[in-house]
C-alpha cells in the first residue's frame, strides 16, 4: 500500500506543458536571440507559428503582463513561474501586433486563450513571430522532458512533461 501512495504522490508532481500555439516546435538554442537560446531565461522551447491564437500551457495565475503586449507571466500553484514571449524584439513596437486578453492576478486554466498575435503586422514590419515558453525559477523542476522537436504541432496539446521536486 505504502509502495501505491508514493506512486501516486510522485504522479501529483508531474505536469503536461501544453503547447500555447500551433506551428513548428524547436528548441531554444534554435532562438535568434542570445538570452533565450542560451537558456538565460530558462528551460522552454519556441514554437513558429502558424496560428495568431496563444493559449495559457499550464494553469496558474498571471503575474506579470508586460505594458508593450508581447509577454505574459504565469505562475503555477507549485511556484514554478513561467514565461510566454511573443515575438522577439517586439518590446520595440510598443504593443502594435499583440492584444492581451487576460489580466493580472487572474487565474487561468490550460488551453486558456491569452492573447492574439498578428503574425502578418508583426513579420510585415520585420520582426521575428516566434513564441517561447520558459520555466524562469527552473531549479524547483526535478526533470523536463525533451520534447520531439521539428514537427508540427497543435494549440492545447501536450509537447512537455515536466516534474517539481
Amino acid at each position: 500500500m505504502f509502495r501505491i501512495f508514493d506512486l501516486l504522490k510522485s504522479r501529483a508532481r508531474l505536469s503536461k506543458v501544453l503547447a500555447p500555439v500551433q506551428g513548428r516546435l524547436f528548441p531554444l538554442e534554435d532562438v535568434n536571440d542570445e538570452i533565450f537560446a542560451s537558456k538565460g531565461l530558462g528551460e522552454g522551447f519556441a514554437v513558429q507559428p502558424s496560428s495568431d491564437l496563444i493559449y495559457a500551457p499550464l494553469n496558474g495565475t498571471v503575474t506579470s503582463l508586460f505594458p508593450t503586449n508581447h509577454e505574459i507571466g504565469i505562475r503555477t500553484k507549485e511556484g514554478l513561474d513561467l514565461l510566454i514571449h511573443l515575438g522577439l524584439n517586439t518590446v520595440e513596437l510598443g504593443g502594435v501586433g499583440c492584444d492581451i486578453l487576460v489580466e493580472a492576478g487572474q487565474e487561468v486554466k490550460k488551453g486558456q486563450l491569452l492573447a492574439t498575435m498578428n503574425r502578418k503586422l508583426l513579420r510585415g514590419l520585420g520582426y521575428d513571430d516566434t513564441v517561447i515558453v520558459t520555466y524562469t525559477n527552473d531549479q524547483i523542476l526535478k526533470g523536463v522532458s525533451a520534447p520531439v522537436f521539428f514537427r508540427e504541432i497543435n494549440a492545447k496539446r501536450a509537447v512537455q512533461t515536466i516534474s517539481y521536486h
